[in-house]
């Protein structure tokens, strides 16, 4: 195989980022993507090769494939376009990683799981802010507190920094899906999709509002703990508004509604931004005993930055042939710790 991994999605607001990261560490990515003058532009900005297809080609899809030892897959919405990359990756032999936060894929890619294990294929998806830090805290507390029955995580964001375009649009996209916590070990509609409650994230206390995440579906997968929810910190004037999108969730069925709101939140932030961000992620465990375990992790801006230092690290690690055939977390696969390779994290116990 000619390339160390194929970057699709190379001109995305994260790929552009990623790929020089990676040329930095030594390695040798295959970029590509649909738009031709901006995937080359960005290749020959770095030396290094490109290929241009859409995820409908599946000639030239599956050709590219071959020719890498792993792909990273960076083009969303997810639901849109997770299909013809995890069945290439499948028929060709290739690990798949990508960094998605939507939940209802992961379930779908899950059930590739059977056909992955028979090829030796690993599918790892969600390898950056999604959820990594998430993933790898929420292994921590379990170890800590092997009878968790519990699980509580939220984040909270210090800075200027915006969503990344993709980000955002997938939260529009996941509208229609609503409102996810797991109890007893099933993901089940939020009774109350309104609550907030009071979180220490170690710079300060700020109310949290329940938040559709990953770890719904992969903390479970890492963890085995049955009833999970996670939160975000906001601004009482955001809290407002989510609640109020909260109530128009039934239009979101509609693509036309969906792609309104996607041309009114377009996302974004600026390197200047992004480096005057910084993220806490806070997270809790309890059994019903009501012995607890509590920790924090403090980084990077979370869409760009830490996203990238996460992937690049998952990347390294199954280049290194650290692999687990079939569907996999980022934390279940790595371990805990693999959150603390990622430049300027730190893990405290609360």
């Amino acid at each position: 195989m000619a390339y160390d991994f194929l970057l699709y999605g190379a001109n995305g607001f994260v790929g552009r980022e990623l790929a020089p990261q990676a040329v930095q560490m030594g390695l040798r990515p295959l970029l590509a993507g649909r738009n031709e003058a901006e995937v080359s532009a960005l290749a020959r900005s770095l030396g290094l090769d490109y290929r241009i297809f859409s995820l409908e080609e599946t000639d030239k899809l599956r050709a590219a494939v071959r020719e890498c030892r792993l792909v990273m897959h960076c083009a969303g919405p997810y639901k849109y376009t997770f299909r013809p990359m995890v069945e290439a990756c499948v028929e060709e032999g290739v690990h798949y990683l990508d960094i998605t936060g939507e939940m209802t894929v992961y379930m779908e890619q899950q059930s590739y799981d059977a056909q992955a294990k028979a090829k030796g294929v690993m599918l790892l998806p969600a390898v950056g802010f999604d959820v990594v830090p998430t993933d790898c805290l929420a292994l921590y507390l379990k170890e800590k507190l092997p009878t968790a029955k519990h699980l509580q995580l939220a984040f909270s964001k210090k800075g200027p920094a915006g969503l990344p375009p993709g980000t955002a649009k997938t939260m529009i996209e996941m509208m229609p899906f609503g409102l996810k916590i797991r109890r007893d070990g099933k993901i089940i509609d939020a009774p109350d999709p309104g609550y907030t409650q009071e979180i220490d994230f170690g710079n300060r206390v700020r109310t949290a509002m329940r938040l559709n995440w990953g770890d719904v579906f992969t903390a479970y997968y890492t963890t085995g703990i049955p009833n999970i929810e996670n939160f975000a910190a906001m601004p009482k004037a955001t809290s407002r508004q989510a609640k109020l999108m909260g109530k128009l969730r039934p239009l979101f069925r509609f693509k036309l509604i969906r792609a309104l709101f996607q041309k009114i939140v377009k996302g974004g932030s600026t390197p200047e931004e992004r480096a005057a961000t910084q993220m806490h992620v806070w997270g809790k465990v309890w059994d019903d005993a009501g012995n607890h375990a509590e920790a924090r992790l403090t980084g990077p801006e979370a869409g760009v930055v830490w996203t990238v230092r996460a992937a690049l690290a998952c990347i390294r690690h199954v280049l290194a042939g650290e692999v687990k055939p079939g569907y996999q977390t980022p934390a279940g696969v790595f371990g805990a710790d693999l959150v603390l390779e990622c430049d300027g994290v730190t893990r405290t116990d609360a």
